[in-house]
């Protein structure tokens, strides 16, 4: 004779299984502070990939203010695309403070530039200043940023 114990066993596993799953099921609700730290963290992966792209698109991420009191940052940032056959750039992103206007992200970077004849590889850190908006822009620069990165190549040429 058969007993009903393995059947309610197995029952009772089931049940608890589909439970699990339909408590999972649910869409995650993301706060106001997750939302802007995924955008202003998209937006930098944004401004590496089109560096990396050689892409001239990079100079709208920056503010037009900025980049008319920058002095020669536009032209060295056109200078590193035209001069490297090729760009890798790896971004670690240390931290992210956000007021309601501003977002400043601290970066951990390492660059390696190819050129015709040789690599030039660097490193460093920064802290990039962003208008936080639609759209996002770049207002400055703490530190060593890559963007630019012909302005140190000249100082190690002379």
């Amino acid at each position: 004779m058969l007993t009903p114990y393995p059947f309610i066993k197995n029952s009772i596993v089931v049940l608890m299984i589909l439970m699990t799953l339909s408590g999972c099921g649910g869409k995650v609700v993301l706060s106001d502070d997750a939302v802007r730290i995924r955008k202003v963290t998209d937006f930098v992966y944004e401004i590496k990939d089109l560096y990396e792209q050689r892409n001239v698109n990079l100079l709208a991420m920056f503010s037009s203010e900025y980049l008319a009191s920058a002095g020669d940052l536009k032209t060295a940032i056109l200078k590193d695309m035209e001069g490297s056959e090729n760009i890798s750039l790896s971004l670690f992103i240390d931290r992210i403070e956000m007021s309601d206007e501003h977002v400043n992200i601290s970066i951990h970077w390492n660059g390696a530039w190819k050129g015709p004849e040789k690599t030039f590889r660097e490193g460093g850190s920064m802290v990039l200043l962003t208008s936080y908006g639609d759209p996002i822009r770049i207002t400055g620069f703490k530190g060593d940023s890559p963007f630019g990165i012909s302005r140190m190549l000249n100082r190690h040429e002379n």
